[in-house]
């Protein structure tokens, strides 16, 4: 059951918070809400806050708001970035900024993850998955720009922060969501060479699958929390191993 003890958590490290984001809140409430996990509860519930009683919700409103914002600042820096790209260019470079691999990784060089509210007891252990940490930077985009009624704060911390962990951590975020399962198919089609085959060779009791890749026999192994991921990562490690990449 959701406490008020979540609320006074986050209030306390408040000015930690901020000055990670470079931003300072007037309506705290707003960054409470950001930390919030749908799980904790499912319809608004009313707590007291700065001797004011306010209606308190879980971050998906938010993380909607700020999903649609942040696509349009990433649409503008790469359109007026690269202004030769075509449509398809500029689609591929957005998604790589927008995706939640790079969103997983802001959430964490700010220290985020540390105020990420759930009620376990549902979820199970593994209920805190990648995805869940990009929608609490999305959440966050949206909790500013209400905030402060304005883009331009927004558009700060994506120029300050989201862009500058990206280009940090380029090659990690390229190398976990690029498409290395189609990447290993192009090259062996062009080599004339077999395709390879994937396996299952064993599931975690954590739920994580290890993924074999044939090519007659066992070359790779790849490992992830979905068959999709770990197949990702026995291609990508195909490729390194066989030096095809050269």
């Amino acid at each position: 059951m959701f406490s008020k003890n979540v609320v006074e958590k986050i209030l306390s490290d408040l000015d930690r918070i901020q000055n990670r984001i470079g931003y300072c809140f007037r309506n705290r409430l707003l960054l409470v809400q950001v930390f919030l996990h749908s799980s904790v509860f499912n319809v608004p519930i009313e707590v007291e806050i700065d001797g004011r009683k306010e209606l308190l919700s879980s971050n998906q409103r938010l993380e909607f708001l700020g999903d649609g914002i942040l696509s349009y600042l990433v649409s503008e820096y790469v359109f007026l970035k690269y202004p030769t790209f075509s449509e398809d260019y500029l689609s591929s470079y957005k998604s790589l900024i927008v995706n939640y691999y790079t969103l997983y990784k802001v959430c964490f060089h700010l220290g985020l993850q540390e105020y990420l509210v759930f009620n376990y007891e549902s979820l199970g252990k593994n209920s805190a998955n990648l995805k869940t940490f990009s929608d609490t930077v999305e959440a966050l985009i949206g909790a500013i720009y209400l905030d402060s009624e304005s883009v331009f704060p927004v558009k700060k911390f994506f120029l300050d922060v989201i862009l500058g962990v990206f280009y940090l951590y380029l090659d990690e975020i390229v190398e976990n969501i690029f498409d290395w399962k189609g990447f290993l198919q192009s090259i062996l089609q062009k080599k004339g060479l077999q395709l390879p085959k994937y396996k299952v060779v064993d599931k975690s009791h954590d739920g994580f699958f290890i993924m074999a890749c044939y090519d007659g026999i066992e070359v790779s192994s790849g490992f992830g929390r979905t068959k999709k991921e770990a197949e990702k990562q026995a291609a990508l490690n195909f490729i390194k191993k066989m030096r095809l990449d050269q």
